[in-house]
């Protein structure tokens, strides 16, 4: 029971009016104002860039410039590669000359794991993949997270060592998506880019070229919330996508230390300045205790989350505006 996306799916759409198709200039915005979009198959699923240009030629350059950056970073990042550098430095537990990026992006994540006091750690993967293997009861695996955190990984310049397997899926999604950005913005003045659910627009100053995302209902087909993001970055993580049982109590969020599912809530949704702190602290907000995860959030300049919980319920940390309800 295992579906392809691990992230709630946010729909986006510019000045509320929805482009389509595979790169083409294909929605008149406004005036001389046109959108240029390409949706591809990336990191397991649809990624999407749009650009809102008065010169369509430069923005499809742009585009293609951002698939080009996405895709290389992707095979830097992903576990899911035999031969990419996340998937030998777990086998072997020692990885030399890393590339930088590689490098800066754990060190981020060892600064984000000790903000969370550990709620955000990588070295989740040995449940993780015992899971993707099928086993259902993964005790063997639980006990590996239960002795490992992500202290242990030692992350310098010239070597990696990592005792204990890790997995980047928290957070490499968003990172992606920043650098497509960072690209993107070279080429035009305002755009977007969202990859499974992990959202990072800007040049949305003026209320007509706001982008729209709406968050996804993890309890039906409709939307929860619609936010107007003029820039910065969402992610949802949440555990109806992807589950390991009929009941969904065992899905691929796993809280480290223990390995097991948080069963509070069906999914949350975050609001930062760019997507790779959205998706990390999506991630982490989504294992700890209700109480603390809004706190933390509440406690963080330009954050903001909407949790959803499993029973129906829902509430909202300070900052967060729904769109359903002032529209």
């Amino acid at each position: 029971m295992r579906e392809l996306d691990r992230r709630s799916f946010l729909s986006t759409a510019v000045g509320g009016a929805a482009g389509a198709g595979v790169l083409g200039r294909t929605l008149l915005v406004r005036g001389e104002v046109t959108e240029v979009r390409s949706t591809r198959l990336m990191m397991g699923s649809l990624v999407t860039v749009t650009a809102v240009t008065r010169d369509p030629d430069r923005a499809e350059l742009g585009v293609e410039r951002a698939f080009a950056e996405m895709s290389r970073l992707e095979s830097v990042f992903t576990r899911h590669d035999a031969d990419g550098e996340v998937a030998r430095l777990n086998e072997a537990g020692v990885l030399a000359d890393p590339s930088p990026e590689l490098v800066a992006l754990l060190r981020r994540c060892r600064r984000i794991y000790d903000r969370t006091d550990g709620a955000f750690d990588p070295t989740v993967l040995p449940v993780l993949s015992a899971y993707e293997s099928g086993d259902d009861t993964p005790r063997d695996a639980r006990r590996r997270v239960e002795d490992a955190s992500f202290d242990v990984i030692d992350i310098s310049e010239s070597t990696l060592r990592a005792p204990t397997p890790v997995t980047l899926d928290g957070v490499a999604k968003g990172a992606v998506v920043d650098a497509g950005v960072a690209v993107l913005r070279d080429w035009v003045d305002a755009g977007l880019v969202e990859a499974g659910g992990d959202v990072r627009a800007f040049g949305g100053s003026d209320s007509a070229s706001r982008w729209r995302v709406g968050v996804e209902d993890p309890h039906g087909d409709g939307l929860a919330a619609t936010l107007r993001l003029d820039g910065g970055g969402v992610a949802t993580s949440g555990s109806y996508r992807i589950y390991y049982d009929e009941d969904r109590t065992h899905h691929h969020i796993l809280t480290p230390g223990t390995g097991r599912s948080p069963t509070e809530d069906a999914s949350v949704t975050v609001v930062a300045p760019d997507a790779e702190t959205a998706d990390a602290y999506s991630t982490a907000a989504f294992v700890m205790d209700d109480d603390r995860a809004s706190s933390f959030v509440a406690a963080r300049d330009g954050l903001s989350a909407l949790f959803l919980t499993r029973d129906g319920g829902r509430r909202a940390t300070d900052g967060w505006v729904d769109l359903r309800a002032t529209d």
